[in-house]
């Protein structure tokens, strides 16, 4: 779908919030196993690179949020009030999703485009990590970054992700990750998890040392990959495809049974290797498609590591 055609799509106000509900109802179903998992991790540290943590100082005990094994009773005497220790990591815990808005993130052949599925993504991972406690900070990116909020931990930072994510101002241009990661460097703050959601499609030469750049500072950097059926396989049986490159506005007539191999081929290869780019600097990495629930491959990540 093209940018112009999603603009239309939306540009009746009442139809753009009806959608928006629909994408938050899919969002429900999946945010209750994620906060559950973030919980877990965060308790067990499993989602911190740290080799450890250090002593932070007291704060008073809150029933509803804290552990009461964590009560430091000495203190506590002192001042008739109840405290618990605090630990350097359990302090201001970041957040981070970015997003992929450039022009190939608006293709979809299974029903869903890859930016409709990504926003269901960054949604339910905003919800879940305002709902454990953390702070989420959101930003779009394409050729630039095109949209960037500050960590908050308020609910309405997560109606603000989605209403901005659907917005079809934002998508559009190429995929210039590398920019976009040195950009954030000097924002994101050393104990963020980082988030990179996209379908890792024409990414701009050298992307990858920002990638490592941006992986030596965070405590955290997951990259999910999006992708459409059609990104990894051509369909069989199906004549002559016109094709279009997304960055380009170039067209072309194949046909399928001829370059259905060699295509086939080379996505696989692409795939594998920004993979390998994200594993070999011991980063964390999730494929999914459109037509899959992401919430199991990425609660086996966060749980196993």
């Amino acid at each position: 779908m093209e940018p112009e055609a999603i603009k239309k799509k939306f540009a009746d106000p009442l139809e753009r919030d009806e959608y928006i509900e629909d994408l938050m109802m899919e969002i429900d179903a999946y945010v209750r196993q994620l906060v559950d998992t973030f919980r877990f991790a965060l308790k067990y540290r499993i989602m911190f690179r740290g080799s450890g943590i250090e002593f932070a100082g007291l704060r008073e005990y809150i029933p509803e949020q804290d552990d009461a094994t964590k009560i430091d009773w000495k203190a506590s005497l002192r001042t008739n009030k109840l405290y618990v220790k605090q630990y350097e990591e359990e302090r201001d815990l970041d957040v981070f999703i970015l997003l992929d808005c450039s022009s190939s993130m608006l293709f979809g052949s299974q029903g869903k485009l890859k930016s409709e599925y990504a926003t269901i993504v960054s949604g339910s991972i905003a919800y879940a990590a305002i709902e454990s406690g953390d702070n989420v900070g959101f930003a779009m990116f394409s050729d630039k970054v095109n949209i960037s909020f500050e960590p908050e931990s308020d609910i309405t930072q997560y109606y603000k992700i989605i209403r901005h994510a659907v917005d079809p101002q934002y998508y559009g241009g190429r995929c210039n990750m590398g920019k976009s990661l040195n950009y954030m460097l000097n924002m994101v703050k050393a104990n963020t998890i980082l988030f990179i959601i996209s379908d890792f499609i024409g990414l701009d030469r050298n992307w990858d040392d920002a990638l490592k750049m941006m992986g030596g500072k965070l405590d955290r950097v997951v990259g999910i990959m999006s992708r459409d059926l059609r990104d990894s396989k051509l369909p069989e049986g199906v004549g002559y495809l016109r094709l279009k490159d997304p960055f380009s506005e170039k067209m072309v007539t194949v046909d399928a049974d001829k370059v259905r191999e060699p295509y086939n081929y080379l996505a696989q290869n692409q795939e594998e290797k920004i993979q390998k780019d994200f594993q070999d600097v011991g980063l964390g990495f999730v494929k999914v498609y459109t037509t899959e629930p992401f919430v199991q491959p990425l609660i086996k990540y966060l749980t196993l590591g």
